[in-house]
């Protein structure tokens, strides 16, 4: 049998439990002998938005968009520093658009056998679950998702791989 679990792709949006997730793929990819893809989307709605709502005139949007994309590279090269600490490769992808829409994509495109995320943010009303990008991102994905937390366990499984 192949391995069950041949391409991780992993979605990092730059918070706690994104990195949380990122120790557990990279552990699982040394156990597994998986190839890891970590994916960085810069929120190209969420800028709309603000601009659509004044809080930004163009110029701002486009710094803004600029200071995102940075955001992202610091985010993916941190991801491969981790899998670098652990003999493992990591790919990265850095792409613009619709963040549910770019994963969904990116898994269907890559052939990923799972996606590993970080926990779902807090929702507080019926609205901000449609809003909710990781939750967007389960119901959109076709492959297994895997949603992670239990900071202090995986930074021990992550110590121990």
């Amino acid at each position: 049998m192949s391995n069950p679990l041949g391409n991780i792709l992993l979605y990092i949006d730059g918070s706690e439990s994104s990195i949380t997730a990122a120790q557990l793929a990279i552990t699982m990819a040394k156990t597994y002998q998986s190839v890891l893809r970590v994916m960085y989307v810069v929120n190209e709605n969420l800028l709309a938005e603000l601009l659509k709502a004044r809080v930004f005139v163009q110029m701002e949007k486009m710094d803004y968009e600029r200071d995102l994309e940075e955001d992202g590279k610091r985010y993916l090269n941190y991801v491969v520093k981790l899998g670098d600490r652990k003999g493992i490769k990591v790919e990265t992808v850095l792409r613009k658009g619709v963040v549910h829409e770019e994963v969904a994509h990116e898994a269907e495109q890559w052939g990923a056998d799972l996606l590993v995320q970080g926990e779902l943010g807090e929702v507080l009303s019926l609205r901000d679950s449609f809003y909710e990008e990781g939750e967007r991102i389960l119901r959109k994905v076709k492959c297994p998702v895997m949603v992670v937390r239990g900071r202090e366990r995986i930074e021990r499984m992550y110590e121990e791989a």
